[in-house]
């Protein structure tokens, strides 16, 4: 009860407030029924966050003006980018020395900078008997307005494309190598206006004859510029008119000195005496720093010039190296491996090593005249040809070198051993065994020496530009053997090509054999195969699929078949090639081939006009009688697998080509293998398999020819370079080679039934396979 009074007030506090919470609940959910009471969910709507976005759309259209258009994407993420090459040289020349002094500003300075082109004037449609490319003509012939002339057309068709451009005349010699160095040290955000020399101490404009660099920024404002430039060309000199100009649009006056860096040049002296200027020069202590030298009247001495300042450059690069081999070796015991970890020559790559066995680089023993071993394939190869070349120039090097080391105290006598071995991470090494005769006493000496051939740098080769746009040609030369493999190719050709609208047309080089039924007969050979070529072509008219063919009508002689595996392509090719135009892309077929949408993709980008030619590397199948059996059936579609096939390096009888590059190798051995223009032409091609040529070179140019045939043509071509690829995408299924003699005592006909079994050899079987059957013989013989 004590403590009932003691809390009493609260007791009571708490029943008041109770109370009074519930009286004022009940008075707020009676005033709830109102309509316009807030609730919850309306409160939140009418909460406005101050940094939520707001859409007004008022005044604004409700459809788009402009249908958005996809973006479309530069091919190169270098000009999305903006990133840009680094130099252009434009040299002011003429008509009249744009034959010498512009043939040797282009043999000097073309290599080693990013372009250079040539500006001339040219009041007339007369053609230069010159075949160099960069030059343009001004049919404004006003010496006066020539500069301007340039500006404009650099400006308007190059400034996007280079970050710095350099104006000179062609009676200057430029070296080349210093300026692009000069250049690479230049920020590209810097406004660059600077030459080597002014003509008056007084002036702020350099001379041309010195050359002018330009950045990108300055060159785009003096675009900007022209028509005040041009009005204000008052001067006899080129150099005051555009120094005024760039003065005028950019007011940055022409500095020697950029970034810290200098334009020096070098003014020879009138009369100009290149004996006289060369001691000067070897005086001059900034002789590495000089850019351009002028004026230079005798393009002769452009390239006296340039053999010196590349000789000083060597020298100095030369000795560079041998400091830096130097440091090498010296602080070579403080660092891993010690001084056995030093790669020999000091800085080369130290080349491979091996995880495991299979991985060991072999070694191949040769003499002067032959190696061992070739390849994995074989055992003794010829020493002939680039490898022979290159073991001769070792050889002879390494004996200059002992006769300079020993100081002519040793005289070579022979090679008793040579070992070589190839490293793709590395190079070509030798170990060349040597005897030397002692001219002191006379006593014969042996000595290893190591000799290296480092790989140079990978430089990238610039190439046209090429497409998958553009359409093959194939041809497929077709005989009386290859008639049923014929059909089936066709069918692959329509679900690969011409179902999938590609840009493809197929050309079909019918050979009919004289001793049965030719064209325009009711039992024509080739009968189904044209009513076939028809159909498909009427099924894909609307998308531009064809399939032709052309007529050939082969010699009736009994050297037929054995013309047939040679020489007969060129025959086919010549046919064939009168029905295209001389801009195609023709892609030679065989009728055993697996075509793959892949590789008529990498045809067209591997085959570039007056540049490349292309010839896949196939696999082959091996023969199905060794390789398959009942427990491993032939499949339907050709596996890349070792076990059922090969690339065969030998193979080149799929070769892509322009006709425009055919007909201009063509031309080169027509004096000995005339062009065929009918089926009569075709009787020279039995001449030469039976003929005996008495010439070396003539008789190793048939053999070529008939072997290789359209391959080695373009070998003979020293204008295009041929990619020699594998290509998974070409498979070939195994076909029988007949190489029984055609009777002929001919060295052609020999050769090539010496080839022919080599090839048919080269097709049977993997070695495995081959010693299995092998086995299995003896087994069952025994």
């Amino acid at each position: 009860m004590s403590l009932c009074r003691q809390n009493s007030y609260l007791l009571a506090g708490l029943f008041v407030g109770v109370t009074l919470s519930l009286l004022i609940s009940s008075m707020e959910n009676s005033c709830g029924s109102s309509p316009n009471s807030n609730s919850a969910a309306e409160l939140a709507e009418d909460y406005v966050d101050e940094y939520e976005p707001r859409i007004n759309l008022a005044g604004k259209p409700q459809k788009a003006k402009k249908t958005p258009q996809a973006l479309v994407r530069p091919r190169y993420y270098s000009t999305e980018l903006g990133i840009r090459e680094k130099l252009f040289v434009a040299v002011l020349s003429s008509q009249g020395t744009i034959n010498s002094r512009g043939v040797a500003l282009n043999k000097t300075v073309a290599h080693l900078v990013d372009k250079i082109m040539y500006f001339i004037d040219a009041p007339g449609p007369q053609k230069l008997n010159l075949s160099m490319s960069g030059i343009v003509g001004f049919t404004d012939t006003r010496k006066l307005l020539k500069p301007f002339h340039v500006l404009k057309y650099v400006a308007d068709n190059f400034l996007d494309e280079y970050d710095f451009f350099f104006l000179v005349k062609d009676s200057t010699y430029v070296k080349a190598r210093t300026l692009y160095e000069v250049v690479q040290g230049i920020s590209v955000s810097q406004e660059v206006h600077a030459g080597s020399e002014k003509e008056d101490e007084h002036t702020a404009f350099c001379t041309l004859d010195a050359g002018v660099l330009l950045s990108n920024s300055v060159l785009r404002k003096v675009h900007a510029s022209l028509d005040w430039c041009v009005k204000n060309a008052f001067s006899e000199s080129d150099s005051d008119n555009v120094g005024r100009c760039i003065l005028h649009a950019t007011d940055i006056p022409c500095k020697s000195t950029v970034q810290g860096l200098n334009l020096l040049s070098h003014q020879t002296q009138v009369p100009f005496n290149l004996d006289l200027e060369l001691q000067s020069l070897a005086k001059k202590t900034t002789i590495d720093k000089v850019i351009t030298m002028y004026p230079v009247p005798e393009p002769a001495a452009v390239y006296s010039f340039h053999a010196y300042f590349s000789k000083v450059a060597l020298t100095a690069v030369q000795l560079d190296i041998a400091s830096r081999r130097s440091a090498v070796i010296n602080m070579s015991h403080i660092a891993p491996g010690g001084r056995s970890g030093v790669a020999w020559p000091v800085g080369a790559t130290p080349g491979n090593r091996p995880a495991s066995r299979f991985d060991v680089l072999r070694w191949d023993y040769f003499t002067l005249s032959h190696i061992y071993p070739e390849s994995d394939f074989s055992n003794l190869k010829e020493l002939i040809g680039a490898d022979k070349q290159d073991v001769e120039y070792v050889l002879n090097a390494t004996v200059a070198w002992v006769h300079t080391r020993y100081e002519g105290l040793l005289q070579y006598r022979r090679l008793i051993n040579g070992y070589r071995r190839f490293d793709p991470s590395r190079g070509l090494d030798y170990k060349l065994d040597m005897a030397f005769r002692d001219t002191t006493n006379g006593h014969e000496v042996h000595k290893r020496l190591e000799v290296s051939k480092p790989l140079g740098k990978v430089e990238v080769v610039p190439v046209p530009y090429v497409t998958e746009n553009t359409r093959v040609s194939l041809v497929l030369p077709v005989t009386m053997e290859t008639k049923p493999l014929v059909a089936a190719f066709l069918q692959q050709y329509n679900s690969i090509c011409m179902e999938k609208k590609d840009k493809t047309f197929l050309m079909l080089v019918l050979m009919y054999d004289p001793r049965h039924p030719g064209k325009g007969n009711k039992d024509d050979t080739f009968l189904e195969l044209k009513q076939t070529a028809v159909t498909l072509s009427d099924r894909h008219k609307r998308d531009g699929g064809k399939i032709a063919w052309v007529s050939v009508k082969l010699p009736d002689s009994q050297q037929a078949v054995h013309v047939t595996r040679g020489l007969l392509d060129f025959a086919a090719a010549d046919l064939a090639i009168r029905k295209l135009s001389q801009d195609s892309l023709v892609f030679f077929v065989r009728p055993n081939a697996e075509l793959r949408q892949d590789l008529i993709n990498r045809v067209r980008m591997n085959t570039i006009q007056h540049t490349q030619v292309f010839s896949p590397i196939p696999f082959s199948e091996f023969h199905p009688d060794i390789v398959y059996n009942s427990d491993l059936p032939r499949p339907s579609e050709l596996d890349i697998n070792k076990s059922y096939g090969h690339y065969d390096s030998l193979s080149t009888a799929f070769i892509s080509f322009y006709a425009s590059d055919y007909l201009r190798a063509r031309k080169t051995i027509e004096n000995y293998l005339p062009m065929m223009q009918s089926d009569k032409d075709l009787n020279v091609l039995v001449s030469i398999a039976s003929s005996k040529p008495t010439n070396e070179d003539t008789l190793d140019l048939f053999k070529s020819l008939a072997e290789n045939t359209l391959y080695s043509l373009f070998l003979r071509a020293k204008d295009l370079h041929i990619l020699r690829a594998v290509e998974p995408g070409l498979r070939l299924r195994h076909v029988p080679l007949d190489c029984t003699s055609s009777g002929s005592a001919s060295e052609i006909s020999l050769h090539m039934l010496e080839a022919c079994t080599k090839a048919r050899a080269n097709n049977l079987g993997s070695r495995s396979a081959l010693a299995r059957l092998l086995l299995d013989f003896q087994s069952s013989s025994a």
